[in-house]
C-alpha cells in the first residue's frame, strides 16, 4: 500500500512538474516578446507548446504570440529583401493564428493579425473576409481603416473609401476624443487622399490631403519630415488635377527648410533645384532608399505632370525597384505603370 501511494504521489509531483514547465516557458516566452527577443519568444513559445500541459487558454495565448512574433520577424525579412523566407514566416504566423481561432472564434484581435498577415502577403480576399468577422465582433475605425487598406491593395477603391469615411464619422462623433488608439482624423483623411491619389480622382485626394496638413499642423509642428511629404502630396494631387497651385505651394514652402532633405522636394517642385541635385549619394540602408524611393515616385508624378511618360515610366520603375514593397509609394508606381502600358 505504502509503495501505491508512493508511486500515486510520484506521478502527481510529475504531473505537476510539466506543468509548471509548460508555464514556465509561456512566461519566459512573453516576456521575451516584450523585450524585443524574437527568437528566444519564438524557441519558447514552441517549448510551451510541445509540453502538451496547457490549458485551452494559454494553448491560445501561446498560439497568438508565436504568430505576433513569426509576423514581426517576416517584416524584418521583407526589409533586407528577403522575401521566400518572409513569406515562410508568414506562413507560420497564418498556421498558429488558425490554430488559435479553432480553439477560440469570437477573438476579434487574432482576426486582426491574421488579416495583417494575408494582407503582408497580399492574399486580400482572405484579409477582407478576416477584417470582416473582427468587425461583426467589434467595430473598430482602427479596423475599418485596416480593411480600406486590403481594398486599396486590391483595387477595390469605392469600398476602401467607404471604410475611411467610416471611420471618420465614429472617432468624430465626439469632438472631445477624436483618437482611437494611435489613429487620428489628419491620418485617415491622408490615407484617404492615397486611395483617391490611385484611383485618379485627384481633386477629391487634393481635398482629402489639404484637411488632412490643417488638422495635423498643429500636432506635428515638431516634425520634420511631415510637412514636406504632406505638401509634396498635396501639389502633385493639385497638379494631376490641372489646379495651380503656385501660392499654396508657396505659403506651404514658407514653413520648411528647402535646403534639406525632405524639403528640398519642395524646392524641386518650385523649380529652385533640379532632381539630379536631390539624388542620394548611396542606396545603401534604410534611409537611402527610402529618399530614393521618395524622389523616384515624386518625380515620376512630376514628369507626367509635364506628359513626360518615357521620363514617367523610367521613374516609376525605378520607385517599384527602391520602395519597400509595402508603401503606397510602391502601390502607386505600379498602378501608374499599367496606365503607362509598362
Amino acid at each position: 500500500m505504502i509503495r501505491v501511494l508512493l508511486a500515486a504521489v510520484c506521478l502527481v509531483l510529475f504531473a505537476a512538474t510539466l506543468q509548471a514547465g509548460g508555464l514556465d516557458d509561456l512566461k519566459a516566452a512573453n516576456a521575451a516578446a516584450e523585450q524585443g527577443k524574437a527568437d528566444d519568444a519564438i524557441r519558447l513559445f514552441t517549448q510551451a507548446l510541445a509540453a502538451s500541459d496547457l490549458s485551452p487558454a494559454d494553448q491560445f495565448a501561446a498560439r497568438k504570440g508565436r504568430g505576433n512574433e513569426y509576423t514581426g520577424k517576416s517584416l524584418i525579412a521583407d526589409a533586407f529583401e528577403r522575401l521566400d523566407q518572409a513569406r515562410g514566416l508568414r506562413a507560420d504566423a497564418i498556421a498558429d493564428f488558425t490554430a488559435a481561432l479553432d480553439s477560440k472564434t469570437d477573438d476579434a484581435s487574432v482576426y486582426i493579425a491574421r488579416a495583417q498577415v494575408y494582407d503582408l502577403n497580399g492574399q486580400y480576399d482572405s484579409a477582407i473576409t478576416d477584417f470582416d468577422a473582427a468587425l461583426k465582433l467589434n467595430n473598430s475605425p482602427v479596423t475599418l481603416v485596416q480593411r480600406a487598406g486590403s481594398q486599396s491593395a486590391k483595387g477595390d477603391y469605392d469600398p476602401a473609401v467607404a471604410d475611411y469615411t467610416a471611420a471618420l464619422a465614429i472617432i468624430t462623433k465626439d469632438a472631445k476624443d477624436p483618437k482611437d488608439g494611435d489613429l487620428n482624423t489628419s491620418d485617415i483623411y491622408s490615407q484617404r487622399g492615397y486611395v483617391q491619389f490611385i484611383a485618379a480622382r485627384y481633386a477629391a485626394a487634393a481635398a482629402d490631403f489639404d484637411k488632412a496638413l490643417t488638422l495635423g499642423s498643429a500636432a506635428r509642428s515638431g516634425d520634420v519630415l511631415w510637412l514636406p511629404y504632406q505638401a509634396a502630396w498635396l501639389h502633385i494631387a493639385r497638379a494631376r488635377a490641372g489646379e495651380n497651385d503656385a501660392e499654396e505651394l508657396a505659403r506651404n514652402a514658407g514653413k520648411i527648410d528647402l535646403k534639406q532633405w525632405p524639403g528640398t522636394l519642395i524646392a524641386f517642385f518650385l523649380g529652385q533645384a533640379k532632381a539630379d541635385q536631390l539624388s542620394p549619394p548611396s542606396s545603401h540602408g534604410a534611409m537611402g532608399r527610402g529618399r530614393e524611393c521618395n524622389l523616384s515616385f515624386f518625380s515620376g508624378e512630376q514628369a507626367l505632370v509635364k506628359n513626360d511618360g518615357a521620363e514617367a515610366a523610367r521613374l516609376f520603375v525605378r520607385a517599384r525597384a527602391v520602395c519597400n514593397i509595402h508603401t503606397v509609394h510602391y502601390l502607386a508606381a505600379g498602378v501608374e505603370l499599367k496606365r503607362l502600358g509598362k
